[in-house]
């Protein structure tokens, strides 16, 4: 070994001490171990008429737990003040918080208008508007944006009451969030001016970018989205406009805004830090769905001025799912209107904005409708994707889409919910399956449903240990095969109760190369595949790490 490797490395190999968990290099994905897949009873429904109950009120928001079940929030009461539940289901359905879940508080009589997010640390944020009393409201009323961290366990993490997002009073709203990759979130909102304004709250529920946050613009009309878009840098977009920023506030792109050319309704955050824009253009008379990527420097990388992936086709005000699936490729999908009718088409985008499936996509399902609505996808497994909709056959359908843009299911489509679902999202089921929630309008119920990658109701695949069923007693990090090994290798690894995982790749020298692994696990066996383009021959050195443990083994690459 070199005598030039940092002290730091040096004192691992002797100690394994725990390194600090840095954030650069490629994240390769994370799929568990499916040596022994056995079904399992749980409370997910297997009958569409029959969806599981978490509760009644309105507007329920959606997040995965990182262990394959799902946060759910909805506001408790159909008439005012309204009460903010959120409730945790885990992978079989079963209310982990007991059946009245966990009250997410404020400081004025109401909370509602939720938006959530994974906290990467097996928990979820919670932004809500703290409100005061009803209409007709004395003047000067408050209306305040809050958040609140919750961990799996049901714990506030952030007060009793969460933390305001800005001093501001009135005029606070239409917001979105996404997790900072710290157990932080990045919150954008439009004020009472009409100023969209961006917001960092670290882990410890902290304000960093001063009491106000800072102003992306003076004055516009748009919500403004946000999104993670490679290691601490964030994407805010809003009308045609979109600005990079990092993990200290500042505007990247010269401060610049990028303008697009078309709206940004559709957002995907690639792995290099690349954003993929999907949203519809052109005019009434000829809609077209179009697409765009930017690379982490701000400049257009497919052809200009947008990839165009259909023409002639209905718009939506709210966006159309945009879906990077498994083997690095994407999926889009839009509506189509032909002869009174409608029809859901999808396309398969490979990273250079090649189409690769047939001019025109392919149908998502075989019946066409005057009321066909994509809603939200997700990723399958097998570089396959989920897609969700309802139409005039009276329920909510699901379908999977193959590589080739084959219907994987059966061929009238998995009815999810029967009579549909309104105000539905859609999360991965950690299995390469999906969990459904929104509310029937007639009882105002907040109903949930899991389809399995197999197309089934209420079926869960649970991932085993290839040795044994039950979960191990530590941490193990078991010798990569083969190993020695070419152009790639499986590492397997075994986790004896949840948390978060780091798994990182160094050099000789002590240098890091990649981060393999940094998410929340449940107890059980995994297994990731090594890609070893373009590292050269040599020793190479892999580091599990969680809180007070850590394990090494030494990989070889020979060329």
């Amino acid at each position: 070994m070199s005598a030039t490797r940092p002290k730091l490395f040096n004192r691992f190999l002797h100690q394994l001490s725990c390194l600090s968990i840095a954030q650069s290099g490629a994240v390769l994905s994370l799929t568990a171990t499916l040596a022994i897949p056995f079904k399992t009873s749980g409370q997910w429904s297997t009958d569409p008429t029959q969806n599981l109950i978490v509760g009644y009120g309105l507007n329920p928001e959606l997040s995965s737990d990182s262990a394959g079940g799902c946060y759910i929030t909805y506001e408790n009461n159909t008439g005012y003040p309204r009460n903010l539940i959120l409730h945790r289901l885990n992978r079989y359905g079963l209310k982990v918080w007991g059946g009245n879940g966990v009250q997410i508080l404020g400081q004025l009589p109401e909370q509602w208008f939720a938006n959530i997010a994974a906290d990467g640390r097996g928990g979820v944020l919670v932004s809500y508007i703290d409100d005061d009393v009803p209409a007709p409201r004395p003047l000067p009323f408050k209306v305040r944006l809050r958040v609140q961290r919750v961990d799996s366990s049901g714990h506030l993490l952030w007060d009793s009451v969460g933390v305001r997002v800005s001093l501001m009073e009135t005029g606070q709203g239409e917001q979105s969030i996404v997790g900072d990759g710290s157990g932080g979130c990045i919150i954008a909102w439009i004020d009472s001016s009409t100023m969209l304004r961006v917001q960092r709250i670290d882990n410890a529920g902290v304000r960093t970018w001063g009491d106000s946050g800072i102003v992306i613009s003076t004055a516009t009309q748009y919500r403004g989205s946000v999104v993670r878009s490679g290691i601490d840098n964030f994407i805010v977009a809003y009308g045609t406009l979109v600005k990079r920023l990092d993990l200290q506030g500042g505007i990247l792109w010269n401060g610049q805004a990028i303008n697009v050319g078309y709206g940004t309704r559709s957002l995907l955050a690639r792995a290099d830090g690349a954003l993929v824009v999907y949203d519809g253009t052109g005019t009434s008379n000829n809609v077209k769905y179009v697409a765009q990527e930017l690379d982490s420097s701000g400049n257009f990388t497919w052809t200009r001025p947008y990839v165009t992936v259909a023409e002639s086709t209905i718009f939506s005000v709210f966006g159309y799912p945009l879906v990077n699936t498994t083997d690095g490729m994407m999926v889009v999908a839009w509506e189509k209107g032909t002869n009174s009718v409608a029809k859901l088409f999808t396309q398969r985008l490979s990273p250079d904005g090649t189409m690769q499936w047939p001019v025109g996509g392919v149908p998502v399902s075989q019946f066409s409708s005057t009321d066909n609505l994509i809603i939200d996808g997700v990723a399958s497994d097998s570089g396959a994707a989920l897609l969700g909709w309802s139409d005039l056959r009276g329920g909510f359908y699901s379908q999977k889409l193959g590589s080739i843009g084959q219907q994987l299911w059966n061929p009238s489509d998995v009815a999810v919910s029967i009579p549909p679902l309104t105000y539905v999202h859609i999360t991965t089921d950690g299995n390469a399956g999906a969990i459904f929630a929104g509310f029937y309008q007639t009882d105002f119920s907040i109903r949930t449903q899991q389809v399995s990658r197999n197309g089934k109701l209420g079926e869960i695949i649970t991932s085993v240990n290839e040795v044994n069923t039950t979960p191990p007693h530590q941490y193990l990090l078991f010798q990569n095969y083969p190993n020695p090994f070419n152009s790639s290798t499986i590492i397997r690894y075994a986790i004896p109760k949840q948390g978060v995982v780091v798994i990182e790749l160094y050099n000789s020298l002590g240098q890091k190369l990649r981060t393999l692994v940094d998410g929340f696990h449940e107890p059980g066996s995994y297994q990731i595949n090594l890609d070893a383009e373009p590292l050269a021959s040599g020793v190479y050195f892999c580091i599990l790490r969680v809180t007070g443990d850590a394990r090494l083994r030494k990989l070889t690459i020979l060329r």
